[in-house]
């Protein structure tokens, strides 16, 4: 017979609010010096706890992200984004009948939050190398990344962390 402390609670679920909070602290404490490739953007998790972890992001200019959620149905997570130097952008889907992409520009000192269940990308638009931190609650397991056209938005494939970025 399993016993209530045998059975593992889900891992709480942090609000919005709190994430930023969380990503503009650790952006502001920052200790470790990203790394920038030309390959691809480069990505280190800095911090694992029960209800959060973090990951530091360096990005050349051009480098980004394709649409993607943060984890989909199985476990999903929220996020908050510190732009920690340079400029990002972030391209959000606008659900509808005609799906579409928002953009909002991001300048160092910005922090932005997006729910479980958004679909958004990241990209380094600007001419000058960027740095951010990207806080997750629960922690990341999975992104799902999309495409999007004129027929709406369509399920590419699976990116499981640390494995596939």
């Amino acid at each position: 017979m399993r016993t209530p402390a045998m059975i593992s609670a889900a891992p709480a679920v942090l609000g919005t609010d709190r994430l930023e909070a969380l990503a503009g602290f650790y952006a502001a404490n920052l200790t470790l010096n990203p790394r920038f490739t030309k390959a691809s953007r480069w990505a280190r998790r800095v911090l694992a706890g029960p209800d959060h972890e973090a990951w530091l992001l360096a990005w050349l200019p051009g480098q980004g992200t394709e649409l993607h959620d943060h984890g989909g149905v199985a476990r999903p997570a929220a996020a908050a984004v510190a732009v920690v130097s340079g400029r990002l952008t972030e391209y959000t889907v606008t659900p509808g009948d005609f799906p579409g992409l928002r953009r909002q520009p991001l300048e160092a000192g910005d922090v932005t939050a997006v729910d479980d269940r958004t679909v958004h990308a990241m990209r380094n638009d600007s001419p000058e190398p960027a740095v951010s931190l990207h806080v997750y609650s629960p922690g990341l397991e999975a992104m799902r990344t999309y495409l999007l056209d004129e027929t709406g938005l369509a399920p590419s494939r699976i990116k499981r962390a640390g494995e596939d970025w």
